[in-house]
């Protein structure tokens, strides 16, 4: 399966360095979830200890989703086809854009998404 939106390919940055990415989620699950800061421009999240936000829930996919740090500026958000599915704002999703202030939700894991200005 291939989304016109992606500008990257795992494959092609899986070497570059780290970025200083804008961007995080603030975690609302459970007391004490804490900020995740996204600190590349591609960023994997699941259960999977590999991932770069990785979550010990067993309703999250060992490779759930990846947020892109889009070129213009903005993030997306795209469902790896998933088990339980990535929701934004109480909607399911295979790929949305994601705005300040979204809530997604992986499973059971509920994340705030926060982005500041540069």
């Amino acid at each position: 399966m291939k989304f016109t939106l992606w500008p990257f390919s795992r494959r092609r940055h899986a070497q570059s360095e780290k970025v200083r990415v804008r961007a995080r989620f603030i975690r609302t699950d459970r007391l004490g979830g804490g900020e995740l800061r996204l600190s590349s421009l591609l960023c994997r999240l699941g259960r999977a200890p590999d991932n770069e936000l990785c979550f010990d829930n067993d309703s999250v996919s060992g490779y759930h989703a990846e947020v892109y740090h889009l070129p213009d500026g903005t993030f997306q958000i795209c469902d790896l086809d998933s088990t339980n599915g990535t929701w934004v704002n109480g909607q399911r999703v295979h790929a949305q854009l994601l705005r300040n202030g979204d809530v997604v939700e992986l499973g059971e894991v509920r994340l705030h998404f926060r982005t500041s200005d540069p």
